[in-house]
């Protein structure tokens, strides 16, 4: 790609600025219409911009020319899975694997193809008859037990990691997944086993040193502490740099040497920051264009409209907030009663509201009570399906789905399932701030920057809003303050919000056994403490870009909820 005009529109697509690149490269190609590079940026550009059809065609073209281009079959494939072909996708994804055996290997295009569309179900769909075809290959093995972990299909998952630990017995990847599945069903003994066995095969596996280091408590010897000190000198992975450092990040925060940690965790971010390609990172326009349209579409006048559109189903129960903010807690506290079970976070919420768009037009003001009623069975199918996937009791009265960004969709929720409860956790901006970021999200895109922290939280307070005028009495806000100093008050509240009696069995959920997937599964197994309350004090200096912002937040925070809810100390800083 030579001209002027391609040089600019690539240039503009590696920066996210897809709908600026688009002008320039549909140029490039007219001047050279069998361009095979030209066509390849166009048509992927075509795909980020919505225009799935359009992209398939000029896929379609550009292997017709280079029909042995591993780069044009991925994005064809995409395309084609984009519209919803999903056999001739695998067809090509095929051509592909057998045209490089390498083509399944981590953080290439194959695994990029199948998480950026983070749908770990689809992605089960694609690997599982490439699996079938293709029992002997390690790399699909590998992709197929990462899809069917992050499915929670998780005997299927500890199965394939088994078998790949039988192919590949010298890559310690599987030992520390198969520990990592030990440590999310409580099973302490045996997860340290696996991550022993990991090290025992490479005692610099940075994965395995992480695994070690958070069972410890973050205590480390000091040969381990020289260890991670050295690697971090040599290694060249972007991704294994980024845990080491947090590593260090966390050992230094326990060790109460606050500076230290600050500066690992800022160089654990920008390294994450760097894994992310340019269509995943975080647009503040975007959120608030998303967060604009949720109260432009959530009217009362809608709410009103669709109140008898829904299931009448009471057992779903959906916990939202910021990440950070107790979800996690509080889902780990209610399914310790023996009438509620947990079932992590799920993402039925946004896929139930899509359908029912897709069978109502596109508009969610055009919604039809069909449309709702068949997206509300259709997540309520969903809820047993996860339920069977765990091995968790079907018949439980409340079933607990604590994703935390289903505050996006409160408004759907409360349509879709006007009699469940919607628990909404609140905590100090500024432990928010700091909890997320110095905890290594790899998803959670916006958690890198402390800016980009400071307005998604700044965007949920205005959603928030919107929700508590909108919803009313069907919002039960918990705090994490008040939950954790008076935890009883608390979660009596929230048990007469999903009308289920008291039991004290919710107090000592740290004994409770189950699979928990989230970053807290180390945290939520200890008995409460407080020590998290006010722990941005201890980085002040870090969070000083985003302190101002945060100190509002918490001041119209304790505006908002009346007298009494915050202590005096805590009253003085904020206002």
């Amino acid at each position: 790609m030579n001209s002027t005009d391609a040089e600019t529109g690539v240039q503009l697509a590696r920066a996210g600025r897809f709908a600026d690149a688009l002008p320039y490269l549909e140029r490039a190609n007219r001047s050279a219409p069998t361009d095979v590079p030209i066509l390849h940026a166009v048509a992927s550009v075509l795909q980020w911009a919505g225009r799935s059809a359009d992209a398939e065609e000029r896929y379609r073209f550009a292997a017709d020319l280079l029909p042995a281009d591993i780069s044009v079959l991925t994005g064809w494939a995409r395309s084609l899975l984009l519209i919803g072909a999903r056999d001739q996708a695998i067809q090509l994804l095929e051509r592909a694997l057998v045209l490089d055996p390498h083509y399944a290997d981590p953080r290439g295009m194959f695994d990029m193809l199948l998480w950026e569309a983070n749908d770990a179900d689809a992605a089960c769909g694609l690997l599982q008859p490439l699996v079938a075809r293709h029992p002997e290959h390690p790399a699909l093995l590998r992709q197929y037990a990462n899809a069917l972990l992050a499915a929670e299909h998780l005997d299927d998952a500890r199965a394939a990691y088994e078998r790949y630990r039988s192919m590949r017995p010298k890559d310690p990847l599987a030992c520390v997944e198969l520990g990592r599945l030990a440590v999310s069903r409580g099973e302490s003994d045996e997860a340290m086993a696996h991550f022993r066995s990991a090290l025992e095969i490479d005692p610099t596996y940075a994965a395995a040193l992480w695994e070690v280091a958070q069972a410890s408590g973050w205590r480390l010897e000091p040969q381990t502490l020289a260890l991670i000190q050295d690697l971090i000198q040599s290694e060249q992975d972007p991704k294994a740099l980024a845990g080491l450092h947090d590593i260090l990040a966390r050992y230094y925060d326990k060790v109460d040497e606050f500076k230290v940690a600050a500066i690992h965790a800022t160089r654990t971010n920008a390294l994450m920051a760097q894994l992310v390609p340019p269509q995943k990172r975080y647009s503040e326009q975007q959120h608030e264009r998303e967060v604009d349209a949720a109260i432009r579409n959530n009217t009362p006048q809608l709410l009103d409209r669709l109140r008898d559109a829904g299931s009448r189903e009471r057992r779903p129960v959906f916990i939202i907030g910021l990440p950070r903010s107790g979800t996690t807690l509080l889902e780990r506290m209610l399914a310790s009663h023996p009438a509620i079970v947990g079932i992590g976070e799920q993402s039925l919420a946004r896929s139930g509201l899509q359908r029912a768009l897709t069978e109502s037009g596109g508009v969610q003001s055009m919604l039809t009570a069909s449309a709702v009623g068949n997206a509300a069975n259709w997540h309520l199918q969903m809820l047993d399906d996860r339920l069977r996937r765990l091995a968790i009791d079907s018949t439980s009265q409340r079933v607990v789905d604590k994703l935390p960004d289903n505050y996006m969709f409160a408004g759907w929720l409360r349509i879709a399932f006007p009699n469940a409860a919607i628990i909404h956790c609140l905590r100090d901006p500024r432990d928010v701030a700091l909890s997320c970021w110095l905890t290594q999200f790899s998803q959670i895109q916006w958690s890198f920057e402390l800016g980009h922290i400071a307005h998604r939280i700044e965007q949920h307070r205005r959603l928030m809003r919107h929700w508590r005028a909108a919803i009313g009495d069907h919002l039960t806000e918990v705090r994490y303050e008040r939950l954790v100093a008076d935890p009883e008050t608390e979660i009596r509240r929230a048990l007469a919000a999903i009308h289920v009696d008291w039991h004290p069995d919710v107090l000592a959920f740290s004994e409770r056994k189950g699979f928990v997937s989230s970053a807290s599964r180390q945290q939520v197994r200890e008995p409460l403490h407080a020590r998290s309350v006010e722990r941005w004090r201890n980085y002040e200096d870090a969070l000083q870009p985003i302190l101002p912002r945060m100190h509002a937040i918490a001041a119209q925070d304790a505006l908002e909820a009346g007298p009494g809810t915050v202590s005096p100390d805590q009253a003085r800083d904020i206002l």
